[in-house]
């Protein structure tokens, strides 16, 4: 069951990204379609189970969507009672880990999304006096919430209860406080858009009055069963025309609820191959066996690849992406299968016949296979989809050395984005004698433009690779385009740093990013690398001015880039305690620990260091991503230029130096 609340006015912190919500004030609800009741739900703490939405891992739902993980908004950190109503913090996810729990979010520190909802069970119902026009008031004195939603309907509690689309009984007992014994043992409460069922009182003496209320009561479920399979099958598809007619025409036919809704389920069919609609209709419940067989092949490929331990990995790197989240890596009954295999076995469950078939065949039914209600084959999605895990993982868990010095942005088309770096105010001017305040000019900023660009390959599995079970090979295909992804900004940025003997792209004014004259980037004295000449790049980071050469920026270092033959040193002369140039008197080294992380690279040459400030707080390199999407995207389909299955992988990126006061050079000696 499921009742509609709202969050608490000026409850959002943005920052921690929680917001608090009232998700229930125990209002009494009129209930049912038949046999009409009151529900009451009692706010006393003995009488509510608040173990699962106080353990810290209770989800947050969309419209509780909570059968598939693209329906997990967030989590519900914290909930308790508050004497007449229920209060919780939930929390969303970053925006950078779920960009689609975000625009949720964006909508509801803007107020347009207020609504929550909280699904609940019933176990113990208690009759008690006062309802209006002679109908019962029950009162939930054992009952357990177990998540909350966000809605679009709003938080009007005479507008009744509404639930998630099932029409599973939930066990609860009726007890009549006036009489205090129970009215049944086997009462059950129905999904709140269905009319829900109170037993009548304990059954009397007389058998035969026993069985007329057993059958009543079996009839009424059966009529309100298919109604209501008949309501979701509306909603699933508004244009088939599915409504009260079909119902009267199943309730008057007599047929049972399993046969109305298998006839419920084929008249969706035959609505879906009328219309060619390439949505995915579902109206079951719960994991079909389409996703556990995905679920649990794709979990087979992965280890039979022995890629399971970098999917491991990627999702320490990367907790928060959809690829990875609540990602299972037990195969359980696939175990030991092969690709012609799972091929066979994907057509099997649909209700095709194998027998006889050879392989080649298999394997091209198996691509091309498409039920009633999917667009695309369970074995290709579970290819495309081992594929995909694949790329992303390799992709989290390459090394590079650009996240570390660049600052990521976020790019909404290909034209060119800018970036303008503000000038300084100086300091406050002080009040004439008449106490009067100064207009104070805004300063002009700087501004320099970048864009971005797209990279890709196709590549290909053929049948006679399926047939040979040559996933090994495939996966691995996969894993180096994966680093191939990540690369590919490794080698952008390097060449954008090497231009010019290692000065930089050249800007505006005709010069490189790196110019000691025009942006006094440039230690000039060329030092060897030393505690003398770190001190000295030191100082000259700190002496850059803002745009407007009102002020000092005092920037100080964070990261200090050189080539890779001189890594070691270089972390020697940060982290040793005194300075070796002067060993009779011990002198401290004055910069020891000057940088927070030392980076070494075979992409440079030479002698030449580059000092870095954090990119955080000023980037002077970029790397734009279209959209924010930080990691390559993967599409499939039949091969046409060969005989299987062709995948393109893209990643849309661009790489600009954009701040020269950010960093410092240094050609060494």
């Amino acid at each position: 069951m499921s009742l509609r609340a709202s969050f608490r006015p000026g409850s959002v912190d943005a920052e921690k990204r929680t917001v608090e919500v009232v998700w229930t004030t125990g209002a009494r609800v009129l209930r049912g379609f038949y046999d009409r009741f009151y529900e009451e739900l009692s706010l006393t703490p003995k009488h509510v189970r608040m173990e699962r939405l106080t353990s810290g891992r209770a989800p947050l739902l969309n419209s509780h969507g909570g059968y598939s993980l693209s329906g997990v908004l967030g989590v519900v950190e914290s909930a308790r009672i508050e004497g007449k109503q229920g209060t919780a913090v939930v929390r969303f996810p970053k925006a950078e880990d779920d960009p689609e729990a975000d625009k949720i979010f964006r909508k509801v520190v803007d107020g347009i999304l207020t609504n929550i909802s909280v699904g609940y069970r019933v176990h113990r119902f208690e009759k008690v006096e006062g309802g209006e026009d002679k109908i019962p008031v029950y009162r939930a004195v054992d009952w357990e919430p177990y998540e909350l939603s966000l809605v679009g309907m709003p938080a009007d509690a005479g507008a009744g209860v509404r639930s998630e689309a099932s029409d599973t009984l939930a066990p609860c007992e009726f007890v009549s406080r006036s009489e205090e014994r129970a009215m049944s043992e086997t009462a059950a409460v129905q999904d709140p858009k269905t009319p829900v069922q109170a037993t009548a009182p304990a059954p009397s003496e007389d058998a035969t009055r026993a069985a007329v209320e057993a059958a009543t009561r079996a009839e009424r479920e059966r009529v309100t069963g298919i109604r209501h399979a008949v309501l979701v099958a509306a909603r699933s598809m508004p244009t088939a025309g599915i409504g009260d007619e079909l119902a009267d025409q199943l309730v008057r036919d007599g047929v049972s609820l399993d046969q109305a809704r298998a006839a419920v389920l084929d008249r969706l069919a035959a609505e879906s191959d009328k219309v060619r609609t390439e949505s995915h209709v579902r109206v079951e419940a719960g994991e079909d066996a389409s996703d556990k067989f995905r679920r649990g092949a794709g979990a087979w490929l992965l280890q039979k690849a022995a890629l399971a331990g970098m999917i491991e990995r990627a999702k320490q790197e990367c907790p928060g992406h959809a690829a990875f989240r609540d990602l299972e890596t037990d195969p359980g009954e696939f175990r030991g299968m092969t690709l012609v295999d799972l091929a066979r076995e994907s057509l099997e469950r649909h209700g095709v016949k194998t027998r006889g078939m050879a392989k080649l065949d298999i394997v091209g039914r198996a691509l091309t296979f498409r039920s009633s209600f999917n667009s695309t084959s369970d074995f290709a999605v579970l290819m495309e989809s081992t594929m995909n895990k694949t790329l992303l993982a390799s992709y989290a868990t390459t090394a590079d050395v650009w996240s570390r010095l660049c600052a990521v942005r976020s790019a909404s088309d290909f034209r060119a984005q800018n970036f303008y770096r503000q000038g300084a105010f100086g300091s406050l001017d002080s009040l004439n004698e008449h106490g009067e305040f100064k207009n104070k000019q805004i300063p002009d900023a700087e501004k320099t433009s970048y864009a971005i660009g797209t990279k890709g390959n196709i590549i290909g599995l053929s049948r006679q690779a399926i047939i040979n079970d040559d996933m090994g090979a495939f996966n691995d295909l996969a894993t180096r385009w994966g680093r191939a992804a990540k690369l590919s900004i490794e080698v952008d940025f390097f060449a954008l740093l090497s231009q010019n003997a290692g000065l930089g792209p050249v800007q505006g004014d005709g010069q490189p990013f790196f110019h000691a004259a025009n942006r006094g980037n440039v230690n000039g004295t060329g030092s060897a690398l030393s505690v003398a000449g770190l001190d000295a790049d030191r100082v000259v980071l700190a002496q850059q001015r803002d745009p407007n050469n009102q002020e000092f920026l005092d920037l100080r270092p964070a990261i200090l880039l050189v080539p890779i033959g001189l890594g070691g040193e270089a972390r020697v002369l940060n982290g040793m305690e005194f300075d070796d140039t002067d060993n009779k008197f011990r002198k401290p080294n004055k910069v020891r620990g000057l940088f927070r992380e030392v980076v070494d690279t075979p992409r440079l040459s030479g002698t030449r260091r580059y000092l870095f400030v954090d990119p955080a707080i000023v980037p002077a390199f970029v790397v734009a991503f279209l959209d924010g999407a930080q990691f390559p995207y993967l599409e499939s389909q039949e091969g046409w230029r060969m005989d299987g299955v062709e995948w393109k992988v893209r990643i849309d990126y661009g790489v600009a130096a954009v701040e020269p006061r950010g960093a410092v050079t240094n050609a060494g000696a």
